[in-house]
């Protein structure tokens, strides 16, 4: 399977401060991830995302990966009842 799938990611996510109350999650195995930072749990990572001003980095693709979570995979099951 690991030959298939290639070595699994570490797990976490960090946050990037920025100025003014603005920042950026990113995968700790992001290369834009600042060194040193702690690790947040996925939950974390969530609540960070949804503070004001709070993106996700779109180089790692954690757009892709926690999008869905903070919409509530509500694309994947519009019209199912």
């Amino acid at each position: 399977m690991r030959e298939v799938l290639g070595p699994r990611r570490p797990s976490g996510w960090v946050l990037l401060k920025l100025d003014g109350g603005r920042g950026v999650v990113h995968p700790v195995d992001c290369e834009e991830a600042p060194v040193g930072a702690p690790a947040l749990t996925l939950d974390s990572a969530l609540d960070a995302a949804e503070h004001p001003g709070t993106r996700l980095c779109s180089l790692c693709g954690a757009g892709a990966e926690l999008g869905p979570l903070l919409q509530g995979f509500v694309h994947g099951f519009e019209g199912e009842d």
